[in-house]
């Protein structure tokens, strides 16, 4: 069951925000399942403009975080850190999950542990402090639970190109993907992906997508091979 909203001292901590105007923070936890139960606004609006926010803050900082950094990899670098399962962690951590206000059928379902719904209450989330308290606190909010990262991990964000890469240069073949199982109910499957050389198997992945799959599959590869650690 979610928290109620005196509990919501407790998230204002975890966030380092605190609202002006607490209303909008609950907007920001309105799944629409719930909403469409309750005849009130759902978070889609906000989840909209968060994602905006976070789009122009993490561009921002990587810009002039990474001056040596080409367009392309900075995208790369962006797309990782603004991507689905970070966002979800991110909303594990600031235990989102126990504030999600989502409707009866929606709650028996587990919709709560999706990484989809974190991911979407997150940017609400940046959204309405975005509204309550301006961009300037919207950045540092978002900076403050941003995942650390670094030049040196730019390889591992495209892990299946820098593991083909290698392969072409002392075989001059590559790798190949594997969907080895499909764990989980329907409405939170996971894939499980191997990447084999020549029939052995260099790692093994899980992600809630067979891309997501793959690329860890080929983290675990490269860190086997001692080529790049995680």
């Amino acid at each position: 069951m979610p928290k109620h909203r005196k509990d919501y001292d407790s998230l204002e901590n975890l966030l380092g925000y605190q609202f002006q105007n607490r209303s909008l923070l609950e907007h920001a936890l309105t799944h629409r399942s719930f909403a469409r139960q309750n005849g009130i606004r759902d978070n889609e609006r906000m989840e909209f403009l968060g994602d905006s926010v976070l789009h122009l803050v993490v561009t921002n900082h990587l810009y002039g975080s990474f001056p040596n950094l080409q367009e392309g990899q900075l995208a790369k670098i962006r797309a990782m850190l603004v991507s689905q399962p970070t966002l979800a962690d991110v909303g594990r951590k600031l235990k989102l999950n126990q504030f999600l206000r989502v409707g009866k059928g929606e709650e028996r379902t587990g919709a709560r542990e999706r990484d989809s719904l974190l991911c979407d209450v997150v940017e609400a989330v940046y959204g309405a402090v975005f509204l309550d308290g301006g961009f300037d606190e919207a950045r540092r909010v978002i900076l403050r639970h941003l995942p650390h990262w670094d030049e040196s991990e730019l390889p591992l964000i495209d892990a299946k190109s820098t593991l083909q890469e290698h392969f072409q240069q002392i075989a001059q073949k590559t790798p190949t993907y594997e969907l080895a199982a499909e764990v989980g109910p329907d409405h939170q499957k996971k894939f499980v992906v191997e990447v084999r050389f020549e029939n052995e198997v260099l790692g093994r992945g899980i992600g809630p997508s067979k891309k997501e799959a793959a690329q860890a599959a080929a983290r675990e590869a490269l860190a086997n091979l001692d080529i790049y650690q995680e």
